[in-house]
């Protein structure tokens, strides 16, 4: 599955996982709670992601649904970053 992330989303992304092969490719389609993202572990990766992209997280996205997949949570950064 092709992903259309940069760099940064896939750095901080991988920091937060925990159980996550280094060497695996992130795919839109790998679960991030699977993989060691708990909430505490959400709201970390949600604050480090708003101070790299000078954004802030709508309050109806910070749930469990936007952290469900690497692709779930990059779309609500690109839909965040489409609205500056």
């Amino acid at each position: 599955m092709a992903t259309n992330w940069d760099d940064t989303y896939e750095k901080l992304v991988r920091a937060a996982l925990t159980d996550y092969p280094p060497t695996a490719p992130l795919r839109a389609d790998v679960p991030l709670p699977a993989h060691g993202l708990d909430s505490l572990g959400m709201v970390g990766l949600s604050a480090r992601l708003e101070d790299a992209y000078g954004i802030e997280f709508p309050e109806g996205a910070l749930v469990p649904a936007s952290f469900a997949t690497a692709g779930d949570l990059w779309r609500v950064v690109s839909g965040c970053l489409a609205d500056r």
